[in-house]
């Protein structure tokens, strides 16, 4: 099956015909106004993640401390306190492994260096601080959410309350294909008939960065006055219609 990351980023005919106004002008002025310093919280632990000179494997790195982060959630622990656990560490690490298949090994070994060790750690104290300043009474990492058509079930990244965030440990801005996926998990959850998330954003842990905006104000926004359950519907009738061709020209 097609994963949802592909149906953002290709399918422009669809997309162009439903958000019409999520141009290239749009997103540079949705970066400007939703994007938030989390180092300027007053008293925050909050920090910067600049990549290591000795670290190599980015997308390794930045899975394995999502996945610290979430075992510390479900564990109800701190990261500091996580860490003391050789279990822990092992345990995540082979979540981000079976996630990032490429890095599998037959003896199971940590393929990563001590640095990118170390930086996988910092990273996730900061889902740590992100987390508490938000005080939240709800979290879940890794919200499974329902799949339609030629989508399968997916797995989005995080939940805070009313709130989903999509989290990218990356270097660049967001784009328009990151807000698209977004789209495509609340358009899968609201069609079981429970709209769970009043709001979206993004989190980059590495960059201190996140961004949180009204799903509805977007939506009217860029579809040019759609409703969001008429976009929500249109994205499913798409996910459930037959003979999709892909769009690979992008």
């Amino acid at each position: 099956m097609i994963s949802e990351k592909s149906i953002a980023s290709e399918f422009k005919g669809f997309w162009n015909e439903s958000l019409p106004l999520l141009t290239s002008s749009f997103v540079r002025v949705f970066n400007e106004a939703n994007l938030n310093d989390l180092t300027e919280y007053p008293l925050t632990e909050i920090k910067r993640v600049p990549i290591g000179s000795q670290v190599q494997k980015h997308d390794l790195v930045a899975e394995f401390a999502f996945q610290l982060a979430k075992l510390a959630q479900e564990k109800s622990l701190w990261i500091d306190e996580l860490k003391l656990d050789k279990n822990n560490i092992d345990s995540a690490y082979l979540s981000a492994v079976s996630f990032l298949k490429k890095y599998s090994t037959e003896d199971e070994s940590i393929v990563l260096n001590e640095k990118e060790v170390e930086e996988s750690l910092i990273l996730a104290e900061q889902y740590d601080y992100f987390i508490d300043k938000q005080g939240a009474t709800n979290v879940e990492f890794s919200p499974q959410v329902a799949g339609a058509g030629f989508l399968g079930l997916c797995k989005a990244d995080l939940s805070i309350d009313d709130t989903l965030y999509e989290v990218k440990t990356v270097s660049r801005n967001i784009a328009g294909k990151d807000i698209k996926q977004l789209l495509i998990y609340l358009a899968l959850q609201h069609s079981t008939g429970n709209r769970r998330w009043k709001y979206a954003g993004f989190y980059n842990p590495r960059k201190a960065q996140c961004y949180k905006f009204s799903i509805d104000h977007l939506i009217y926004r860029t579809s040019g006055g759609q409703s969001t359950s008429e976009l929500f519907s249109d994205i499913i009738d798409f996910l459930c219609s037959r003979g999709i061709e892909l769009d690979t020209a992008f």
